[in-house]
């Protein structure tokens, strides 16, 4: 697990938690949010670091989960099995809620994406209301579907 996450660590940009309730955030956490390609999370974005020794590629990041494999710190989850695995699992997986979000943003990005999110937003569209996100969002409905 370490390596990737350690990967995730290297490729990745997060931006400041948004949901109103991290210590973390600081003032106006929403213009703290990495520019250009990135990933909604509805608490941060994320984008792949483009000062990265090397970028992040779909082959590199499978080749980590593959290497991992099924078994985590706090339980057991296949993120490649072609079915819907949300934050809460995944962060129970590697170990930290946080990383599960960049894990997650970043597999969305990369190319080709090794899944699709289902976010508040691509359920409600971009212009539903903050709170119901927020809402949704704390309650799990934040979630990848693998592509198999």
């Amino acid at each position: 697990m370490e390596k990737l996450i350690e990967y995730l660590t290297e490729h990745t940009l997060r931006g400041a938690c948004t949901c109103g309730q991290c210590a973390d955030a600081g003032p106006n956490p929403e213009t703290n949010q990495p520019a250009g390609h990135t990933a909604d999370l509805v608490f941060f974005k994320v984008a792949a670091n483009p000062t990265a020794a090397t970028p992040a590629t779909a082959e590199d990041l499978k080749a980590a989960l593959i290497a991992v494999g099924p078994n985590g710190a706090f339980g057991d989850c296949d993120l490649l099995d072609g079915q819907e695995h949300g934050y809460i699992e995944i962060g129970g997986w590697i170990g930290d809620q946080g990383l599960a979000l960049r894990l997650m943003g970043l597999g969305a990005i990369v190319q080709p994406p090794l899944w699709q999110l289902i976010t508040p937003y691509t359920l409600l569209g971009a212009g539903a209301d903050k709170e119901t996100v927020n809402r949704m969002a704390a309650s799990g409905l934040l979630s990848i579907l693998a592509k198999k």
